[in-house]
């Protein structure tokens, strides 16, 4: 099975080939920078995640309730369990 499928627009023709070393080195970078990307994105969610966990335990460690942390910092989300 072929790899880029090219169409010429203005005659319809249909040409089926591989990769070139060139295209499939591109492709491969590619694909590693997309992942590298998303990996990057996951670790900044995760601290993100962790930053407010370790804020909403301070506050608690300092004797505020569920209500208080929520009314004086709404972004970190506290849900009342």
């Amino acid at each position: 099975m072929a790899d880029v499928l090219e169409i010429n627009v203005a005659t319809g023709e249909r040409i089926e080939r591989d990769f070139t070393p060139e295209e499939q080195a591109q492709r491969e970078a590619d694909i590693a920078a997309a992942l590298a990307a998303e990996a990057e994105h996951a670790a900044v969610l995760a601290a993100e995640t962790q930053a407010k966990t370790d804020a909403i335990e301070h506050a608690k460690s300092l004797g505020f309730t569920d209500e208080m942390i929520n009314v004086m910092y709404p972004s970190l989300g506290v849900v009342n369990v």
